[in-house]
């Protein structure tokens, strides 16, 4: 069973709706008449939130979603103080739906909403698709500064150059603040699994943050800018997570962010290794395989299916094999992938068995991510010279530092590294609040 749910204010934003119940998927833009939408409802943190005020002869645009019925007290929870209640809506394309809708009757603040609430609101009526008249004349209003960390603003595919270049700007060659590669985003936005992808919200603090929250795992992964603090961006996504938020990519060497945490009641709960090859200093072995055997790009979209079996049976994947190719042919054809960079070990009845696909960065630090070999093909040596010819492909390109990073617990993954000329650099540590369980 499923409700038809109306929105019109940042649950406009797909991320955001989704982030409370993820089976939520636009049905269309519709009207609800006799209605006006303001910026009056007193949110939680003194801000003014979007409201729907009785008004005769007025008009409030914004989409519906069908939500599964088991997901109704999530919204509820979602929007304390309001009052649900039903009304019809007329739809765009026509016809017209009963849908779920919330109000605020107390009277209202005089606060203006904070900058990323309305960023949050424009965001979703843009990407739906609202009338520009429409939106100009009710949800552009005047914003204040959110108090913990102002200019955060959801942040899509649109953004993911400006996301990279924080993300570039605090790459450091010495261990510190860990900052997850510009590559690293670039994959986690373009092969997202698209059984969670909509629980996963990007934001972004023009020139100073980066910020990913996953509304399933409340995971917490936030990035500053070289010289910007990050314990703020933290703060302010603990704030939307209720303070539930587990806090991930955590170097031991930030002594800053390790006492930040400590003293907060947080404790580590998992711990990646991070490991580094200096390209220039240390010799890389020649790639060693038994005749027949080729090391090269993978040959487009001829030999996907095939690199998603070698991918599925390497990391275990649970996912239907045809979505399976499917998230991995998006991969190929977005713009962040180069064909060049997604290398492979392919025996001479033409099985890859090893594929691992590298990020450059103008850092001259390059990222590995992924990398796997098939179970059929594991402890014969492909990864080994796949890896190896990998490597000196990264430094033909200028690269002068290698990175990559795995579990700790996955002692097949941290023996190959080590195993294979890798030096570890530093462990990375995702950390719990005691008191969330």
């Amino acid at each position: 069973m499923s409700f038809i749910y109306f929105a019109y204010g940042s649950n406009l934003w797909p991320e955001q709706l989704c982030s409370r119940c993820p089976s939520a998927t636009p049905a269309g833009r519709a009207t609800l008449s006799g209605w006006r939408v303001a910026y009056d409802k007193p949110g939680m943190d003194g801000t003014a939130k979007m409201n729907l005020r009785s008004s005769p002869g007025s008009v409030a645009r914004g989409v519906v979603y069908e939500v599964d019925e088991r997901e109704r007290g999530s919204l509820d929870e979602a929007e304390p103080g309001y009052t649900p209640f039903h009304e019809e809506v007329a739809l765009d394309a026509g016809g017209s739906l009963d849908a779920l809708t919330y109000r605020w009757d107390p009277a209202g603040t005089d606060r203006p909403p904070s900058d990323w609430y309305l960023a949050t609101v424009l965001a979703g009526a843009r990407h739906h698709g609202l009338d520009p008249a429409y939106i100009e004349a009710h949800l552009e209003v005047e914003a204040s500064p959110d108090e913990v960390h102002p200019g955060m603003h959801p942040a899509g595919e649109a953004a993911l150059g400006s996301m990279q270049d924080i993300l570039a700007s605090s790459l450091r060659p010495a261990p510190g603040r860990y900052t997850i590669h510009p590559g690293d985003l670039a994959w986690w936005m373009r092969h997202e699994d698209p059984r969670r992808a909509r629980q996963t919200s990007y934001w972004i603090s023009p020139g100073r943050a980066v910020l990913v929250i996953d509304a399933d795992s409340r995971e917490i992964s936030a990035f500053s800018a070289e010289g910007e603090p990050v314990i703020p961006v933290i703060e302010w996504a603990q704030r939307r997570l209720r303070g539930l938020g587990e806090v991930g990519w955590v170097a031991d060497s930030d002594g800053e962010l390790v006492d930040y945490l400590t003293a907060g009641d947080y404790e580590p709960i998992h711990t990646d290794r991070l490991y580094h090859w200096e390209l220039n200093d240390v010799e890389i072995p020649v790639p060693d395989l038994p005749p027949g055997w080729e090391l090269r790009p993978i040959r487009s979209e001829v030999e996907a299916d095939e690199r998603r079996r070698a991918s599925h049976g390497a990391f275990a994947s649970t996912m239907d094999h045809q979505a399976h190719l499917e998230r991995y042919l998006r991969f190929m054809r977005s713009p962040v992938y180069d064909q060049e960079r997604d290398l492979v070990a392919v025996s001479p009845e033409g099985r890859i068995a090893s594929f691992v696909v590298w990020w450059p960065d103008v850092s001259g630090i390059a990222q590995i991510e992924p990398f796997g070999t098939h179970p059929a093909f594991q402890r014969r040596g492909i990864g080994r010279a796949l890896m190896y010819y990998a490597l000196e492909r990264m430094r033909a390109a200028g690269m002068a530092r290698t990175r990559v990073i795995t579990d700790e617990s996955r002692s097949d993954a941290t023996s190959f590294y080590g195993g294979v000329g890798f030096q570890e650099m530093d462990r990375v540590r995702w950390w719990r609040r005691r008191s969330s369980g």
